[in-house]
């Protein structure tokens, strides 16, 4: 990672690991709430599996690699689950002091970031290995 700095500002890295544990904090709080309300709405056998439904129920985050530019960065960070790894990339911006998240990608689990699945362009991702997330909502 470049070690880039304007006075006092964070590092892309130190930004998005901050991120990353105020927002894994709220889950858990938040789950403490969830907990009785699937024990009251769940029967059997769902309600074993409760803790699947939980927010944010991941075993690791690591932070994969962090690219930065002038008044750009990109970071891609590695969700470990029970089931598998899911890769996100996170575009930031510099704002002031710090930075700010403009777009996040997911891995195209279709092609697995390389581009292509059963033909010369992935149809997922069009190629690119990545998708913005905001395409998902439309």
């Amino acid at each position: 990672m470049a070690e880039y700095l304007l006075g006092s500002m964070v590092t892309p890295q130190q930004f998005l690991e901050s991120f990353l544990q105020e927002k894994a904090s709220v889950y858990a709080q938040a789950n403490l709430h969830l907990a009785p309300v699937y024990a009251k709405y769940f029967g059997e056998p769902l309600s074993q599996r409760a803790q699947d439904f939980m927010l944010g129920h991941k075993i690791e985050v690591v932070v994969e690699d962090v690219k930065q530019a002038a008044d750009s960065a990109s970071a891609i960070i590695r969700d470990h689950f029970k089931t598998g790894d899911i890769r996100t990339r996170y575009h930031l911006a510099s704002f002031g002091e710090t930075w700010k998240i403009v777009r996040v990608d997911r891995e195209c689990l279709r092609c697995r970031a390389t581009g292509s699945s059963k033909g010369p362009r992935c149809p997922k991702c069009g190629g690119e290995g990545w998708y913005d997330t905001s395409r998902d909502a439309a």
